[in-house]
């Protein structure tokens, strides 16, 4: 089974967790009002009064006067994103992300898709403050359709029998790449809800929408088959950085390899992962490069633990002799973070 996670709204949710106060508030993500900026996200509170995703900002304050605004934070809403897909990573490494607010996984063999889904959903509520929805299904399609339609509890499971059943009443318009133009040409002949594609032929829809029409048969009859793309997870991460002027000064060239690490580090604790090893490499100022690598028995993935291992590398150079002009800090052999959920697991039944 395919089980899809999707944050709702997710820069605005991301916005009222990093400001609890703006719970229960309309919220409207995006650019200045004063500048024609445009919404780029709005929760529930500012949907109900009319504001939608690409209308001006201003245009939406009219709709929604006690709307807070709060500017597009794109670096932020990534952090939590791959936040959220390290605890999904927690569980199976077979993800495929869809975009930033949602992400397809396989639950793995002899696991409950439903108890896996809800879990998940809880342990994105109490680690990143933001809700989750789910939807369980036997293809990408129904999965997605089913956490799009799961109701107040925010999970919904259509088992594979069901899947026909659950997408006959849905607008023709939830079919992926059926917009609005076909939608028109399909109510000319009375077909509006997916239900009424699922007894088609392919050759009588063609004659309606053209070459995508064998497509849309296969989304209608839950037949779109195709497995997951994973994406793999990192091997290594790494920091680099020119210098503003090339220098022998240890200290100087110590203090960026500093703030690289407090870099690292942060990577690392988003991805929930440790390194085991530490890569130092120079470029001096004559073109050439060298580079120092340390394995140690235990991980580490603390800003002063990477900085520390990182000096000593420094140490092996010839740094202080020879002119510096770029630094590179890379951590590899990179292994899970256990955490406090490594030794429970989050029920809801």
């Amino acid at each position: 089974m395919i089980v899809y996670i999707q944050v709702p709204d997710l820069y605005a949710a991301i916005e009222q967790a990093d400001e609890p106060e703006l719970r229960g508030k309309a919220i409207i993500v995006g650019g200045n009002p004063r500048k024609r900026g445009n919404v780029t996200s709005a929760n529930a509170e500012a949907r109900e009064a009319g504001v939608q995703e690409g209308m001006r900002v201003q245009e939406a304050l009219e709709l929604c006067p006690a709307a807070a605004v709060r500017p597009t934070r794109l670096r932020r809403y990534r952090e939590v994103a791959s936040e959220m897909r390290a605890i999904l990573r927690g569980t199976t490494d077979r993800l495929e992300p869809a975009g930033l607010d949602g992400t397809y996984l396989e639950a793995p063999p002899r696991a409950d898709p439903l108890s896996l889904a809800a879990e998940l959903c809880v342990q994105i509520q109490a680690d990143l403050g933001i809700a989750a929805r789910a939807g369980i299904g036997a293809t990408r399609f129904v999965a997605h359709l089913a956490a799009i339609h799961a109701g107040p509890g925010g999970l919904r499971w259509v088992r594979a029998e069901d899947s026909l059943a659950f997408l006959a009443p849905l607008a023709v318009t939830e079919i992926w790449g059926l917009g609005p133009s076909t939608a028109q040409k399909l109510e000319v002949h009375d077909l509006r809800r997916i239900g009424d594609l699922q007894p088609l032929e392919s050759a009588r829809l063609e004659e309606i929408v053209g070459r995508n029409a064998q497509r849309f048969l296969a989304l209608a009859n839950a037949h779109d088959h195709d497995p997951l793309r994973p994406q793999p997870q990192p091997k290594s991460f790494s920091q680099e950085e020119t210098l503003d002027e090339p220098t022998r000064d240890l200290r100087l060239v110590g203090g960026r390899i500093a703030e690289l690490t407090v870099r690292l580090a942060a990577l690392l604790e988003r991805d929930r992962r440790v390194a085991r090893t530490v890569s130092l490499g120079l470029h001096y100022l004559d073109a050439q490069h060298v580079t120092r690598t340390r394995t140690l028995e235990e991980p580490l993935g603390s800003a002063d633990e990477l900085r520390e291992t990182a000096l000593e590398l420094l140490s092996r150079t010839q740094a202080g002799v020879r002119t510096v002009r770029r630094v590179r800090v890379q951590v590899s052999n990179l292994t899970r973070r256990r955490s406090p959920h490594d030794a429970r697991q989050l029920r809801l039944f």
